[in-house]
Formats: C-alpha cells, structure tokens, sequence
C-alpha cells in the first residue's frame, strides 16, 4: 500500500520519537507504553516468532531496540 508523503512524514517522526525513547533493551510487558499501547503484551506473546526477534532473560521475552523497531515499521499501514 502507498503512504503518502504527509502520511510518511508522520509516520517518520514518530518512529523517530520511538528511537529516542526506547532503550537499547526493552522487556516485552514494557512495550506497550512505548508503542502507546498499540501492541499489547499478549499480541506480542501471540506472534511468537512472526513477531519482532527476542531472546531470554530470567523468563522475560526482551526485544533489541533496532531489531524491534524494524518489525515495527513493518506493521505500520496508511489508516483508510
């Protein structure tokens, strides 16, 4: 689908705001109020690996900044 280039600048700066405010880390349960709350914890769960990559840490499902904004961008589609 075509975004138009109003739609991309938009779409541009709030990656960019989410790039800044994401640390290079992020636990799975605290991406909901990053993404304000576009994606939930259970979504995300849900995926599995259709979703962003993870890995382990003490049980806790934790993205990679850049791998997890990547998948993001991926999922972002013009609202009709």
């Amino acid at each position: 689908m075509y975004l138009g280039d109003q739609d991309s600048d938009v779409i541009e700066a709030a990656l960019a705001g989410l790039e800044a405010s994401l640390p290079a880390v992020i636990a799975r349960k605290e991406i909901p109020k990053y993404v304000g709350g576009s994606i939930s914890v259970g979504t995300l769960a849900n995926l599995g690996k259709n979703g962003p990559p993870y890995f382990l840490v003490n049980k806790h499902a934790t993205y990679e900044k850049k791998s997890f904004l990547a998948w993001y961008r991926a999922q972002i589609k013009k609202a009709r």
